[in-house]
């Protein structure tokens, strides 16, 4: 068998619909799957009552958080995980925070890469600050499923469900297929591409960084303990959020814009926004008007393939990227391969 493994890990909303989408009908069978796609050069591994788990949110939402805090603590501190992977986002994670061991990072004699978004923002930002630590801000795969469907409804097909039920799973696939690619170094096959909105872009000689993620999720972190791993001083912020009120999206932005938070950034990535049907980007930008610093040439990009969105493309969060005029004002936002590298041939 062989010595490093891939973890999968389920810390927000509970995944047994995931796993019952995919025709299954335990996480056995899920982890099976992972272990058949991704090959026999890791192990697959997963805490199978974590992943079985449920959720009452009358009941504080799970009832295991010990449980949960054990498996990302002892996923950190094995030199032999390459990678660990975050089924889904949903709720019930930020509370886990400050009981989680990030200093067993500064502990790994090899690199760990760790995918996730919306609930786990706060995780993959704090992974992606320390040296040994590859944060991806990327689509938890059970997010799938309505991903999927939105698409269909977008597009106007006749059979959303049976669309996106027959795409479900060789989707899937293809995203762990991906994860494999960027921990070994060849990169992603999902590129993100974005527009210029406003300002004026740095050199395309220079490299940014970028910090961030769910805005909703983003501003628990604001004035904590862990603010230094989200605050853009001198790092581009990316903020996506979806089913939200345009006034609670106000508030949150003002509380980035109280804490400072524009003082020293140089520049706004904005990702998907969308309510029900409704895309609130132009809204957001409306918003981010009474925000931003006055007379300011601070660029905001736009992009519809990070957030809660599908097709969703993988963003590196606090590691060098490149701007790569496309034209007609369009870039492309890439990650040098190795960056995200955890293992070696």
């Amino acid at each position: 068998m062989p010595s490093r493994r891939i973890h999968l890990i389920a810390p927000a909303g509970a995944c047994r619909t995931f796993t019952e989408a995919l025709g299954f009908d335990s996480s056995a069978q899920l982890v099976k799957l992972v272990q058949d796609v991704i090959g026999d050069r890791y192990r697959v591994t997963a805490d199978h009552a974590i992943l079985e788990a449920g959720e009452d949110e009358r009941l504080g939402g799970r009832r295991d958080d010990d449980a949960r805090v054990h498996d990302i603590n002892m996923a950190l501190a094995d030199g032999d995980a390459a990678a660990v992977v975050g089924l889904r986002g949903g709720a019930w994670m930020v509370r886990l925070t400050p009981r989680i061991d990030f200093s067993a990072l500064e502990r790994r004699a090899a690199p760990v890469a760790l995918f996730g978004f919306s609930e786990l923002t706060p995780l993959v930002n704090i992974v992606a600050g320390y040296r040994q630590g590859r944060g991806i801000y990327d689509m938890g795969p059970a997010f799938l499923g309505y991903g999927l469907r939105r698409y269909a409804a977008q597009r106007g097909y006749s059979d959303l469900s049976g669309w996106a039920k027959g795409q479900l799973r060789p989707q899937f696939e293809d995203y762990l297929r991906d994860v494999v690619g960027m921990i070994e170094g060849r990169g992603t096959t999902r590129s993100i591409e974005a527009k210029l909105l406003r300002g004026a872009l740095p050199s395309t000689s220079e490299s940014i960084r970028i910090a961030g993620g769910n805005l909703t999720v983003l501003s628990t972190m604001v004035g904590t303990p862990w603010d230094a791993f989200i605050r853009p001083r001198r790092r581009w912020l990316m903020l996506e959020d979806f089913n939200d009120k345009l006034e609670r999206v106000d508030r949150f932005l003002a509380h980035l814009t109280l804490a400072g938070y524009w003082e020293d950034c140089p520049g706004l990535l904005l990702g998907d926004f969308h309510q029900g049907d409704v895309d609130q980007r132009p809204a957001v930008l409306e918003l981010l008007e009474f925000h931003l610093p006055r007379n300011s040439d601070m660029p905001v990009l736009t992009t519809d393939v990070v957030g809660h969105t599908w097709p969703m493309s993988p963003l590196p969060l606090n590691t060098p990227l490149r701007l790569m005029p496309l034209g007609d004002g369009t870039l492309r936002i890439a990650a040098d391969r190795a960056s995200v590298r955890t293992v070696e041939d």
